[in-house]
């Protein structure tokens, strides 16, 4: 029913919504540049080319002449606002649902934006959350053991790093060291999205391992462009979601990654392939995982077919496991697989965009009982003012944990962000 209500709404705002101004850029470098943001986003954050272009040599315009330094230019300001209702059903044989219903406002955050070119080739970036909210609260945590700020909120420091490029016609290379995440990921939705939410396959772990996809990591990556093409590569310390851990103990293995992407067209169409190698030392947990160290690698196909009036996403992804779980004795091989596939509507100069994703994730292939997680996503975005943006979802996500029991979370999110 709240999915038929999600319908509802969209088609009232597509009715009532009837003429939005064209977006301008709202950023700090939409004023160092003096361009609308149409040049490197084609709806809500999602990149062109130009916008691909403009992120991976150092969040400045290709062979752009460098101008005096002004803080304005260096600086954006974002909050994010939202409601949202949860409703989660745990379906057993022979026992009645067990049904679960929580909702509430939601100022979640407030950050900072800032980057751009220092000078002798050097740029910098860093996203900050001055406050996080944890959706935690005293019924069930505890203050004075849970909460790094008081109160259940947090800072949070997201990607920060420091870069260097060097271009030659069109042949350019760049490195960066810091907290990092392969770019290839931030433009699958990992990063600059149109959509509120991340897909299942890149926000999901498999066992005890936080590695997933979606990672911001301490670590340094090289990268290479030639016209359209980019190849990088890197090496991070490999604690996945943990993105505030140095590493786990003594620990000293690190991971690494590599990307290879192909650009088309102007719009910010795209292929590529992605491969990260890590081992995950499960046995230095607190509470133990494993035995021993997860040996683990995996790899992925994703692309996008990006036009004036929309998009066509996807991307599949491939693991491998390898420990001995806790109390055994002997290795065993966890195979995992995950997917998603995505349509996008662009309306009223991309003010208006509809979306629907379907998702799947199976964290152990071999079992048909391994908790595999999949469902629909529908969405819609609207930025009725150049310096913000509306975007309401609903997902109904199935989890089948047994033969004999299954999990559904129906969600809807209403999120407003503005930014200056």
């Amino acid at each position: 029913m709240k999915i038929k209500a999600i319908i509802v709404v969209i088609f009232t705002v597509l009715f009532i919504v009837i003429i939005t101004k064209e977006s301008q850029a709202i950023s700090a470098w939409e004023r160092k540049y003096g361009v609308g943001c149409n040049v490197c986003h084609i709806a809500g954050y999602k990149l062109t080319y130009a916008g691909q272009q403009f992120l991976r040599h150092g969040h400045q315009m290709p062979g752009a002449e460098s101008k005096e330094a002004n803080m304005s230019d260096y600086f954006s300001l974002t909050m994010k606002i939202r409601y949202w209702d949860k409703n989660k059903t745990v379906q057993q044989s022979g026992l009645a649902d067990a049904i679960e219903t929580r909702n509430s406002f939601e100022a979640h955050a407030l950050s900072i934006y800032s980057g751009g070119p220092l000078d002798s080739g050097f740029s910098y970036f860093t996203e900050m959350y001055l406050h996080e909210n944890e959706r935690k609260n005293p019924g069930e945590n505890t203050e004075s053991t849970e909460s790094d700020m008081g109160d259940w909120a947090r800072s949070k420091l997201a990607e920060a790093y420091l870069q260097y490029g060097n271009e030659r016609d069109d042949l350019y290379f760049t490195a960066r060291a810091g907290r990092i995440m392969p770019w290839l990921i931030h433009l699958h939705g990992g990063g600059a999205r149109l959509e509120y939410s991340r897909p299942l396959p890149l926000t999901e772990t498999v066992g005890s391992n936080p590695y997933r996809p979606f990672s911001r990591q301490f670590g340094a990556g090289v990268g290479v462009g030639f016209k359209e093409a980019f190849f990088e590569a890197g090496v991070v310390n490999g604690t996945g979601k943990y993105e505030n851990t140095v590493e786990i103990g003594t620990d000293t293995y690190k991971d690494i990654y590599a990307s290879l992407d192909y650009s088309i067209g102007d719009n910010g169409s795209m292929v590529g392939v992605y491969y990260y190698n890590g081992q995950f030392p499960l046995h230095l947990l607190k509470t133990k995982g494993g035995e021993n160290a997860d040996k683990f690698n995996q790899t992925g196909v994703m692309g996008q077919c990006v036009i004036k009036q929309g998009a066509l996403i996807g991307a599949y992804f491939s693991g491998s496991d390898e420990y001995t779980p806790t109390g055994g004795t002997s290795n065993v091989t966890y195979k995992s697989q995950s997917y998603y596939a995505e349509i996008q509507g662009y309306f009223m100069d991309s003010s208006l965009s509809p979306y629907f994703r379907w998702e799947f994730f199976d964290p152990d292939t071999d079992r048909s009982d391994s908790s595999e997680k999949s469902g629909p996503v529908l969405g819609i975005h609207w930025k009725p003012f150049d310096h913000g943006r509306f975007v309401l979802e609903a997902s109904n996500y199935t989890t089948n944990d047994s033969s004999i029991k299954k999990t559904i979370n129906r969600d809807i999110t209403l999120e407003m962000q503005f930014m200056f």
